[in-house]
């Protein structure tokens, strides 16, 4: 541990929780500040996939060709509000820059670093927290109707292949051995073994806050509004219940993190992405695992509080106000998928939700000390990887802090790097 003996994280989702946990396992004092409270965020109805076989950037080759159709089609996995348009257009021209084929394989490498740690770095944590049987080690189903859409997803699969990431294909007959509950007419799937996903993600949030409030952390709920610089640090944050003085300061604020980070003076080009679930506690069929739909772009996973069906990306700024038409078109997906869900009944009871992706263009998360604040340390940014890569990201965060040596280069998490 360093000489500076507290840290204070801004942010109470799953990476600000895993990070002050970690802290606190190592000796530090240490405060979580969040003006919600654990998990009452984008951590609270996130799909609950451990997805630590998914290298790949959102941006592909031919990703950005591929939006206009999805924006025209209601049923679309995209929407984008024309009035936020012109404010998003810098973040689309990185997003596409970013599926050039040589920026493709190096964002992969980087995730693909972060992914292969995932486990080793989560189960110590999930262990002490008492939360081991959430998680559910029983891989993925990713499903085609046609031959045609899954070999137009041979890109996609090759980066997998070349990292050695472990994949089965499966015809229309290896499906239903595996899922007799799915419905006829897919043609082609992928086993992905080494995919998890956990029971209750909120309930994962909720699990590690109460281990670190037992074991003597410090959970303040209040809304950080500045803070008070002094020389090369920031001395003290500015709340709505009053100034706190700070050692050392790490930001796990998710998609509103780079609001943050702008008054250390360092811009980041992080945009949300809202995501929508509907979760169906009546549901009479349940998967033995997470599927993937890979031409309509949501997943159906089994949790302990019924069937939750996620996906969808809606790029309107964290102002705009829910759509829950979006989650509704999830369920209308979801019965071409599962024949049992057709039923009327399957709506008791059914909950409807939305959260704010933290997306950065790149797809690479922020984990980084600031370079200009000598106090302050940056974690978020991770999409649709925040549950997977939360472990791994403290336990970073934490040699950064401690001025140990990572375990392998972080030069592509640098919080500078879109300069």
């Amino acid at each position: 541990m360093s000489d500076t003996s507290h840290v204070t994280v801004i942010g109470a989702g799953i990476i600000g929780m895993v990070t002050a946990l970690t802290f606190l396992r190592r000796g530090y004092q240490v405060t979580v500040i969040d003006r919600f409270g654990p998990g009452k965020a984008t951590s609270f109805g996130n799909a609950g996939g451990f997805g630590v076989t998914d290298p790949q950037p959102t941006s592909l080759p031919g990703t950005i060709w591929k939006v206009p159709g999805w924006l025209l089609d209601p049923e679309g996995p995209l929407r984008i509000s024309p009035a936020y348009l012109p404010r998003l257009m810098p973040w689309l021209w990185r997003f596409w820059r970013a599926a050039a084929p040589k920026n493709v394989a190096a964002i992969a490498d980087a995730q693909h670093a972060l992914n292969v740690q995932v486990y080793q770095d989560w189960l110590p944590i999930l262990d002490a927290a008492g939360l081991s049987d959430q998680l559910q080690r029983n891989g993925s189903l990713t499903l085609y109707r046609t031959d045609v859409a899954f070999q137009n997803d041979t890109f996609s699969w090759n980066l997998r292949r070349e990292r050695g990431i472990e994949i089965h294909e499966l015809d229309e007959h290896e499906i239903r051995q595996l899922e007799p509950e799915i419905g006829s007419g897919f043609a082609r799937g992928v086993l992905m073994p080494d995919w998890s996903h956990v029971l209750d993600p909120y309930g994962i949030v909720t699990g590690i806050a109460a281990c670190f409030a037992g074991d003597g952390g410090e959970i303040l709920r209040a809304e950080v509004t500045g803070f008070v610089p002094r020389d090369s640090r920031a001395w003290a944050l500015e709340t709505d219940t009053g100034e706190r003085p700070v050692d050392k300061l790490v930001v796990c604020a998710g998609a509103w993190s780079h609001r943050i980070s702008s008054w250390f003076g360092e811009t980041v080009p992080l945009e949300s992405e809202r995501g929508y679930h509907m979760t169906l506690p009546a549901a009479p069929v349940r998967p033995r695992r997470m599927l993937i739909i890979g031409e309509e772009h949501f997943v159906i996973t089994p949790m302990s509080m019924g069937l939750r069906l996620a996906g969808t990306v809606e790029m309107s700024g964290l102002e705009a106000a829910p759509n829950h038409a979006r989650s509704r078109v999830l369920l209308t997906k979801a019965r071409r998928v599962l024949p049992g869900l057709r039923s009327k009944a399957v709506e008791e009871g059914l909950s409807e939700w939305s959260g704010h992706r933290p997306a950065l263009p790149d797809t690479i998360p922020v984990i980084s000390k600031s370079q200009r604040f000598e106090n302050v340390f940056y974690g978020f940014g991770h999409g649709h990887l925040g549950l997977t890569q939360a472990a791994t990201t403290g336990r970073l965060l934490a040699d950064l802090v401690s001025g140990e040596s990572a375990s392998f280069n972080l030069l592509p998490y640098r919080v500078d790097r879109f300069r």
